[in-house]
């Protein structure tokens, strides 16, 4: 039998057991942690996916609010510039008004099923490193497609505020706009706006947004014009943003690197040869639903559908369709409405 000293001996040792695993576990998970950061560190510095990982990062955070950030990717300073240069001076191609064009004629014979107004595609898309979804709306008639602008002075509308004053069919989100940390109210947008042929907002060369603007024959035309040369070109309603997509019927990305943009929700507007105007809006920022897509991959998208014209519209948080009135995108913004816009693309 174990005298009181042995006794008390033991229960010191019991009561230093536990303290000795917690030692021991947290002296593993340390090493777990110090392993998976050294392992980490070589993946990202020492191979040339994790240099390329680190370009998708550095394009990806140019192009929000926190840009800021973009240096501590520790990219050389060299392609850092590279990547900076390619956002905030794209290429700019000047496209004159095209053409009207007619109809093929159709023979008596055969008969035509009448073109809905409106149509949706869903779109679903994996990359293998990334993945995104979005919707594709169509939209037959392009002399129903408008820009709306907010009246407000204290901040913009919402998207289904504007579709409820329209009445309309369907509805993505247009310019960009002063947005401060991601808390802009969005009053009002950069560059040129133009309702209805009137002149509310002159372009100014400083921002380089770039115009994409619908004639009174419905045409789309983009390039690098001031408010008052696309009122002479018969436009009717234009606003601007960038990066231009589709010029002419050729894709400006094709052969650019598509990790200057980065990876982040997209819309962008855009016209088929035969008139149809075209929205596309691509959700991001929500894991397990969808990531975003590059600018590569929104041009590549419209150019497969047949797209001659397309420019991008702001992205971000902003980005978001509606269709009769009811949200068919996932905004990555908190407030699921969407944010407060200057102006947008309506169908009505």
């Amino acid at each position: 039998m174990p005298t009181v000293s042995r006794r008390n001996t033991l229960r010191k040792e019991r009561r230093k057991r536990p303290s000795r695993f917690f030692q021991k576990l947290f002296l593993s998970a340390f090493l777990i942690m110090m392993t998976t950061a050294a392992a980490g560190a070589v993946f990202l510095f020492g191979t040339q996916k994790g240099f390329e990982l680190r370009e998708w990062a550095a394009g990806t955070l140019l192009t929000t609010q926190h840009d800021y950030w973009a240096p501590y990717t520790l990219l050389p300073k060299e392609k850092l510039d590279e990547l900076k240069k390619e956002i905030r001076q794209p290429i700019v191609v000047n496209s004159p008004a095209p053409e009207r064009v007619d109809a093929k004629p159709v023979l008596a014979s055969i008969p035509v099923k009448p073109r809905e107004l409106v149509e949706i595609e869903e779109i679903e898309v994996d990359k293998g490193s990334y993945y995104f979804k979005g919707k594709l709306m169509y939209i037959s008639d392009p002399n129903r497609v408008h820009l709306v602008v907010t009246k407000r002075k204290d901040r913009g509308d919402l998207l289904d505020e504007f579709a409820k004053k329209h009445n309309a069919i369907g509805i993505v989100n247009a310019s960009g706009f002063y947005d401060p940390d991601g808390y802009g109210k969005g009053a009002k947008a950069y560059g040129v706006v133009i309702s209805n042929g009137n002149i509310l907002q002159s372009y100014n060369p400083k921002t380089g947004e770039t115009a994409l603007g619908i004639t009174y024959d419905g045409k789309l035309v983009t390039g690098s014009y001031s408010a008052q040369e696309l009122v002479k070109m018969g436009v009717r309603d234009a606003m601007s943003f960038r990066p231009q997509l589709i010029v002419n019927g050729k894709n400006l990305f094709a052969n650019r690197p598509a990790k200057s943009w980065g990876i982040q929700p997209r819309t962008a507007v855009g016209q088929k040869a035969d008139g149809t105007i075209v929205f596309l809006v691509i959700d991001g920022r929500q894991p397990g639903h969808s990531i975003g897509a590059s600018m590569n991959d929104v041009a590549e998208l419209l150019e497969s559908r047949g797209v001659v014209t397309a420019m991008a519209m702001d992205g971000g948080s902003s980005s978001m369709m509606l269709h009769n009135g009811e949200a068919i995108t996932k905004t990555s913004c908190p407030y699921y409405r969407g944010r407060f816009l200057p102006n947008a693309w309506a169908v009505y």
